[in-house]
């Protein structure tokens, strides 16, 4: 099957460099799929999920804070402030994120409510891929 490379790369380390067959990503306009001879493209990226289908089949699934992507035919590069494998998410971490962000929301004087909705929005979003790829393993 054909393979292209995928490199996922955020401020503090290259989360991931290999071949794979395709890519799902959520852009500013939703979601789009990557394959290999993909047309040239440079896209904005909004927090969401990354679903990676890997050379040999494996799916790899990642909570991705937002950023952008560059694709040529036989490469797509993901530049993000932060991207997390499912199986690396602290739920925890996650959980008390998402209920700041929520105790702020509802405070509403003195905060920037469109920042407490994007930290909410991003404590969402690892939760439901470190959920979603629990499930997936079991």
């Amino acid at each position: 099957m054909a393979t292209f490379l995928l490199t996922i790369v955020t401020p503090e380390r290259t989360v991931y460099d290999t071949e794979v067959q395709s890519l799902v990503a959520n852009a500013y306009n939703g979601y789009l799929g990557v394959h290999p001879g993909h047309a040239p493209m440079l896209v904005e990226l909004v927090p969401g999920e990354l679903r990676v289908v890997e050379a040999d089949g494996r799916e790899a699934r990642m909570a991705c804070s937002g950023g952008f992507m560059e694709v040529t035919p036989r490469q797509a590069t993901v530049l993000a402030d932060a991207v997390e494998r499912a199986e690396e998410i602290d739920v925890a971490r996650a959980q008390a994120a998402a209920e700041r962000a929520r105790a702020r929301i509802q405070a509403r004087e003195g905060v920037d409510l469109a920042r407490a909705q994007a930290a909410l929005h991003r404590a969402l979003n690892r939760l439901r891929v470190a959920s979603e790829g629990s499930a997936s393993d079991a």
